[in-house]
């Protein structure tokens, strides 16, 4: 459910992320998890580097092959290329900034993301039902997966944006920009 022009919910989690400034360097973006709240799949980027720092409560980002739990004020750097994830394994809510630098293309991916959450196009994981739109999410916002051969996940990603591009099928999903 989107809240204000600035914040997105995830319909199935009830994370919440709001876009707090946005340069031509980098991407604010504060993040609310709720209680015992998995985050993305182990991944990487190679395109942008990304910083944690938390505000309240517990925040566990594995970086490294490494788990470290962060508390209010504790900050962790994620350089290019470099498997992280995260998740609330705590009782309470954790809320923290993330800075993406450069972070071109994330906001619009979670808004797309989001917003097919909210229209009922997704599992009730948050994937969405369309394979070309998951592709495309992970193409905007750079998350390459760990674990999958990053030459089949480059192959994916030309091949279904060339069609996704071709088709006009992603022009589908600039209703969910308009914030």
């Amino acid at each position: 459910m989107i809240q204000d022009s600035n914040t997105v919910t995830h319909t199935f989690t009830g994370e919440t992320i709001s876009f707090l400034k946005k340069t031509k360097e980098a991407l604010l973006i504060e993040v609310s998890l709720p209680p015992n709240t998995v985050g993305p799949p182990l991944h990487f980027h190679d395109r942008f580097t990304e910083q944690f720092t938390v505000i309240e409560g517990k925040l566990t980002v594995t970086h490294k092959k490494e788990q470290h739990v962060l508390t209010p004020g504790k900050t962790i750097f994620v350089p290019l290329k470099e498997a992280h994830t995260f998740h609330n394994q705590s009782t309470k809510p954790v809320r923290f900034t993330v800075s993406l630098a450069p972070g071109e293309g994330f906001e619009e991916s979670v808004r797309i993301h989001y917003g097919l959450m909210e229209d009922g196009l997704t599992n009730d994981k948050g994937i969405p039902n369309n394979l070309f739109n998951t592709v495309y999410i992970l193409y905007l916002q750079n998350t390459l997966v760990s674990g999958i051969p990053i030459w089949i996940q480059r192959f994916l990603f030309r091949f279904f944006i060339q069609i996704g591009k071709r088709t006009g099928r992603y022009k589908l999903l600039n209703k969910y920009l308009s914030h």
